[in-house]
């Protein structure tokens, strides 16, 4: 029997969970730069073996889809925040990681550095260190980080099964 484990996108309009699902999840040769609003939410699935997928639930960034995302993390095993890696976008997330740290509360949070190809980016140390949760650079929109977003979506998920066994 299919285990599926879900685990939930959060952040700002245009920090690229849109992309970041069409990246772990279409084998697209190549992947789209021009910004799209989500309307509502996306949703894409990985499998990780046999018997474990995971459903990945994108939130739509924009403020006025905010009042959503309490029930769209519900229930999620692990939430990945994703920011672009520009300041005004780090303290931004920031600040919607203050605005729910009680719907995080007990939810394994990872954050994603997005966009670290474009200038002035910072490094994701610096990003973490503002956040203050674990934070990994990407490039969602190459192909190549394919890999790496994936092991970084199965490794939170393995480091949780650990700590819980």
């Amino acid at each position: 029997m299919t285990e599926y484990v879900k685990v939930a996108l959060m952040g700002s309009g245009y920090a690229g969970k849109s992309t970041l699902i069409k990246l772990l999840t279409d084998k697209a040769p190549k992947l789209e730069c021009n910004y799209q609003p989500t309307p509502g939410m996306n949703c894409g699935t990985l499998t990780i073996d046999a018997n474990t997928k995971v459903s990945l639930i994108e939130m739509g960034g924009q403020a006025h889809f905010e009042f959503l995302w309490p029930d769209f993390m519900r229930g999620s095993t692990m939430v990945v925040v994703v920011t672009e890696s520009n300041p005004k976008a780090v303290l931004k997330t920031r600040q919607l990681l203050e605005k729910y740290k009680d719907q995080l509360a007990g939810t394994k949070v990872i954050a994603v550095a997005n966009k670290q190809d474009l200038p002035g980016s910072m490094r994701p140390e610096s990003v973490q260190d503002l956040l203050g949760v674990p934070t990994y650079g990407m490039v969602a929109v190459d192909p190549r980080e394919r890999l790496n977003g994936y092991k970084l979506i199965v490794n939170g998920l393995r480091e949780m099964v650990q700590v819980a066994a």
